[in-house]
């Protein structure tokens, strides 16, 4: 076996070259993937490896990234043995480039047959209530399928309960998620399943589902035509780094104001972009928001938690006061608006009392994010959240506050806007349909005797 201590081994010119998007989040980075033989190195000369450049002499800044974790030496599927560098792809729109703490050590999670995945379990094992004993496939299969036949056949498929996963990614995730929906879903036929971290087969954003709203309702380029981005209860400079460098920088920056006035063709009038900040910590995202934009372009809602809701309807009730809405889209895309005025009312007063934010900071917000520019437009303003509002006790109401806020003033379906979580993991969802009622929570008053709320 070869080691590297020393250098990073350079492709060869004939080494294979294939694409990959990250394992890991949602943000889906585009990567180059290069692999030949074990014993095999390129040459630092720009003739003499795969990647075209000269090693010979210092490279230009971010000419390339290249790093130890980005190399390793694998095992094929006969025992034959590969080098492989997993370098990020300038030429995808996503990243650009860039390369996240994960994704830049995708070749170091490769198998090899002494290194990671040695002690993987090659054969299934059975627990007898104090320790787990290995046993064969033919007795684990048996034991599987004649309890489930058992279930089956006495009680009926809603006895039979899942807890699955539904991870998209790690490069065969979609082919894994399939197969379990064939077992839970078209086999077996049981509505009793819950996904990863989630009480039921439901998306953590079940109450922006419920309005019609799906929660990934934008494209990244969104982020670089906004007038104003609203962080919710997330810190992407930390957690979502290549788009926030990539697609929130260059609009904080102000590099994306020429951009904006040639796809509106003049239309709309358009200034340096704003980022409204919503947590009740100071973050890395602020910081470096402030570092960028100017402080005087950032601004800050530090509420006390739990108080989201208290932030969004006020908010609201004010927009709604200083009719700074879009009626037409309100007329067509929604229901029963009157009432949800009524009913979500609060005044800026109550608000700042709730909350802990000054008037003066949530009217700033308002006008930022919802009075009409001086072409008369209504501003873009793309609203991201993340766990802050998506875990907590509270987040059906709280989601929905903010969707309603997001409605009124038409900052969804137009570029530039949305209403979007930022997301964690990659999700798969290439099962097959659910089968049972979407509505999956229940009181159980007996065994027999469950009904949909």
């Amino acid at each position: 076996m070869t080691v590297y201590n020393d250098r990073i081994p350079l492709p060869p010119v004939p080494a294979e070259k294939t694409q990959m998007v990250c394992h890991f989040c949602i943000v889906g980075c585009g990567y180059h993937v290069y692999k030949w033989p074990e014993n095999q190195e390129g040459g630092r000369a720009p003739d003499q490896n795969a990647l075209g450049l000269d090693f010979r002499k210092q490279l230009p800044p971010l000419a390339v990234t290249m790093t130890p974790t980005m190399h390793n030496v694998i095992t094929g599927k006969r025992g034959e043995r590969y080098n492989i560098l997993i370098l990020p792809d300038k030429n995808c729109v996503v990243n650009q480039g860039l390369g996240s703490v994960r994704g830049s050590q995708m070749a170091s999670y490769m198998y090899t047959s002494d290194g990671i995945g040695k002690n993987r379990l090659l054969h299934p094992y059975l627990f007898n209530g104090s320790q787990l004993l290995p046993t064969n496939w033919k007795n684990a299969l048996a034991l599987y399928a004649g309890l489930t036949k058992k279930i089956l056949d006495k009680d009926g498929p809603e006895e039979l309960f899942f807890n699955a996963f539904d991870h998209g990614g790690a490069g065969g995730g979609f082919e894994n998620t399939w197969g379990t929906g064939k077992l839970m879903f078209t086999a077996l036929k049981t509505p009793m399943v819950r996904i990863h971290n989630r009480p039921a087969y439901n998306s953590e954003c079940h109450a922006s589902r419920d309005m019609g709203i799906s929660e990934l309702n934008n494209a990244y380029e969104d982020a670089e035509y906004a007038d104003v981005l609203m962080c919710i209860g997330a810190n992407p400079y930390e957690t979502q780094t290549n788009y926030f460098l990539a697609h929130w920088l260059p609009n904080l920056q102000g590099i994306s104001v020429e951009k904006k006035k040639i796809q509106f063709e003049q239309q709309e009038t358009f200034g340096k972009c704003k980022i409204i900040v919503v947590d009740p910590r100071r973050t890395p995202t602020i910081a470096i928001a402030e570092q960028v934009a100017g402080k005087n372009n950032v601004l800050h809602l530090d509420i006390q938690p739990g108080t989201d809701i208290a932030l969004f309807n006020g908010l609201f009730t004010y927009v709604v006061e200083k009719s700074w809405l879009d009626q037409d889209f309100i007329n067509n895309h929604t229901v029963n608006f009157t009432q949800v005025v009524k009913t979500n009312h609060l005044s800026l007063e109550e608000c700042s009392q709730i909350t802990g934010v000054s008037i003066a900071k949530l009217q700033q917000a308002a006008q930022w994010a919802y009075q009409p520019k001086t072409s008369g437009h209504l501003p873009r303003t793309m609203h991201a959240y993340e766990k802050g509002i998506i875990w907590g006790n509270d987040n059906y109401l709280i989601q929905s506050a903010l969707v309603n806020l997001v409605l009124a003033t038409h900052n969804v379906g137009r570029v530039g806007t949305g209403v979007v979580r930022m997301g964690g993991h990659q999700e798969g969802y290439t099962r097959p349909p659910y089968p049972g009622n979407k509505k999956i929570y229940r009181n159980y008053s007996g065994p027999k005797k469950r009904r949909p709320l």
